[in-house]
């Protein structure tokens, strides 16, 4: 009934959510407000047939790990590829499960550690001191998961591995995904002779074929939020032997 897409971006996923679950509504969240704004814009029509059917929407303007909203506001958390943007995705895990009610479902995809790993080589070579972003392992995401008191998760992987033309077209496409949340990044894209070098290096990994390759490792969780757990109240002997003399 309740669906929450978070890094919902330009939202997406909105469509083929309400299609799938027809009575539901939709709240999108994301961290960057013009680009809500402009897919509200640009949504208008989507937007007029949802109220006339009943499923109206929202987009909120939100960190993942600091939720404004109720304590298991929803029946569904989906989140596609926002989770490794995040500088504290065990927090942001703690806050799904917050507002998830108790049966309610969490999906989400992520990038793994084997992602952009063609890019990080030539950034070693040509760039020794570049801070490239970290990805983490999807054994560690299913550890936060259950530290964050879910129950029953999944974890999954599968390898993509797209091919460029040119080295500049794939520093672009890798520009398109988003930034790098590291406090120890540098503030700026690298110029000059720097860039140069990194080029080249990208340029001296094509293949056979004459087109250099980027891997995307693609991690997909998905878990339950449980009942809460009845609470277990401990009494020592010795506590026990105090209350009977008392009495």
């Amino acid at each position: 009934r309740r669906i929450l897409d978070v890094g919902c971006g330009g939202g997406a996923m909105r469509a083929p959510l309400v299609t799938r679950f027809a009575d539901a509504s939709w709240i999108g969240v994301d961290l960057s407000l013009p680009m809500l704004t402009a897919a509200r814009e640009a949504d208008f029509v989507a937007r007029v047939l949802a109220r006339w059917r009943g499923r109206a929407g929202a987009r909120v303007c939100a960190d993942a790990a600091a939720l404004p909203f109720a304590d298991g506001a929803f029946d569904l958390v989906l989140s596609n590829l926002m989770l490794h943007w995040h500088p504290a995705p065990h927090a942001v895990l703690r806050e799904w499960n917050r507002v998830l009610a108790v049966g309610g479902l969490l999906l989400f995809s992520c990038f793994g550690p084997d992602t952009l790993r063609e890019l990080r080589a030539a950034c070693a070579e040509a760039l020794p001191a570049a801070a490239p972003m970290p990805f983490t392992d999807m054994h560690d995401y299913g550890d936060m998961l259950i530290a964050a008191g879910f129950a029953a998760p999944v974890m999954e992987m599968e390898t993509l591995r797209l091919t460029y033309p040119s080295p500049s077209q794939l520093v672009r496409e890798v520009r398109l995904l988003g930034g790098n949340p590291r406090d120890d990044r540098a503030r700026g894209l690298p110029s000059g002779a720097r860039a140069r070098a990194l080029l080249q290096a990208l340029h001296r990994q094509r293949g056979a074929d004459g087109r250099i390759a980027l891997t995307f490792e693609i991690v997909y969780g998905h878990a339950w939020k449980p009942p809460p757990r009845a609470q277990v109240t401990r009494i020592t002997v010795e506590g026990l032997r105090a209350q009977l003399r008392a009495r």
